[in-house]
């Protein structure tokens, strides 16, 4: 008890030093309820609690205490809490530190030793982070599969979710996955359990408006830290849907007009008979595919289901499949109603321009040419006479056509 007593007293105190020393952290780190907890290791949030674990907090000297709260507030703050999905636990807690870390590092913060940190990390999403470490985990292992059988080789399906460590114990209390030089997990947000409490969507929309109080409290005060602003835009930019981006893309490259053969069936059952929405028929579609390595198996493999998922409900004449590095190595055609699969070759640098050259060399004049990429090649000097869209793992621009960033796939 004595420690708990202790524990307590502790937190208060460094609560009170961010906020004089680190408005910024100290105004968000109010938001949050401690609760100690032995079932955590460490220090774990789910955007509404913090959890600790007092015999951790008594281990970690005042300026530690500190910077191990700000750690955590950053969780949620950056909306880790509500991000997750499908991904494996473990990887997305390291994956949110590596995020973190550096930020509070920059902003004079200290942390623990041996905590997870990696200036090459500096200013990327988690999500980002999440598909670097598991590139090196494929890569490391022997026979090219990560140890984690969460996730497939070939991206997680949308119907199969990943094996949550988060659990609670037999007692009833919250427990987090256990990560090397992990300080402070972080939970899923808790979903609302009969009719009470709010919704994820809800959660995040608060903390969101929270940041932004935050921001002007430390900017005010003249304390707002660089790095922080950097590491939120880049979460900000992780969270658009790259789903409907593309999807939206797509369609305004799909000529369409209105015609009353047929109506408009959703409005005939009311009696009312409009125009109905008509395509003029897609004829050729390219999908180029970068295997220089800059895109992930799991960003692959959700680009296929929603390439998939696009085409079925448009079932063009053809699809040109095009696998390029620095040249086109393959090429797959597909006939109208075939389903697409994606199997990358090759592994060199990167050029573009090997692609449009194949379509002009065969003929092809596509309706769209979309790329999977990380924009990071040789372009053509003009653009082509038919759309481009680039679905893009960086963060990058294109000299023409439309970007559709997947750095949050």
């Amino acid at each position: 008890m004595s420690h708990q007593v202790s524990s307590v007293v502790r937190i208060q105190k460094a609560r009170t030093a961010l906020l004089l020393d680190h408005p910024f952290f100290g105004t968000l780190l109010f938001r949050l309820g401690a609760r100690p907890r032995n079932s955590i290791a460490t220090m774990a949030t789910d955007g509404v609690s913090l959890f600790y674990n007092p015999g951790f907090v008594e281990t970690l000297n005042a300026v530690e205490l500190a910077g191990v709260l700000a750690h955590e507030v950053m969780h949620p703050a950056l909306q880790h809490h509500t991000r997750r999905g499908k991904r494996d636990p473990k990887r997305w807690n390291m994956a949110c530190d590596y995020a973190v870390n550096p930020m509070l590092v920059d902003a004079g913060l200290v942390l623990p030793k041996d905590v997870l940190l990696d200036r090459r990390f500096a200013g990327m999403s988690a999500e980002r982070i999440y598909t670097l470490i598991e590139e090196e985990e494929n890569q490391d292992s022997p026979d090219g599969n990560p140890g984690n059988q969460n996730e497939p080789s070939g991206g997680a399906p949308p119907e199969e979710e990943a094996q949550d460590s988060e659990d609670p114990d037999a007692d009833g209390d919250p427990t987090a996955p256990s990560t090397p030089g992990g300080v402070g997990q972080v939970l899923d947000a808790p979903e609302p359990e009969g009719g009470e409490g709010k919704t994820v969507a809800e959660q995040a929309r608060e903390w969101q408006i929270a940041v932004e109080q935050a921001e002007s409290v430390a900017k005010l005060a003249g304390k707002m830290p660089a790095g922080a602003v950097r590491t939120l835009e880049s979460a900000q930019a992780a969270r658009v849907d790259w789903r409907e981006l593309l999807r939206r893309a797509w369609s305004e490259t799909i000529p369409a007009d209105y015609s009353w053969m047929p109506p408009n069936r959703r409005h005939v059952w009311a009696g009312l008979y409009l125009p109905g929405i008509t395509s003029e028929g897609v004829g050729e579609i390219a999908i180029a595919v970068d295997c220089s390595g800059s895109v992930s198996a799991r960003q692959l493999g959700l680009f296929e289901a929603e390439i998939r998922s696009i085409l079925a409900g448009q079932r063009p004449r053809l699809v040109h499949v095009l696998y390029f590095d620095a040249e086109v190595h393959k090429v797959d055609t597909y006939q109208a109603g075939q389903p697409i699969s994606l199997s990358p070759v090759g592994g060199g640098g990167t050029d573009f321009r090997p692609c449009f050259g194949w379509l002009k060399e065969h003929g092809v004049v596509p309706q769209t040419l979309v790329f999977l990429t990380d924009l990071c090649g040789t372009f053509p000097s003009e653009a082509p006479p038919y759309p481009v869209i680039w679905a893009s793992t960086e963060n990058r621009q294109a000299p023409f056509g439309q970007v559709v960033p997947m750095e949050g796939a």
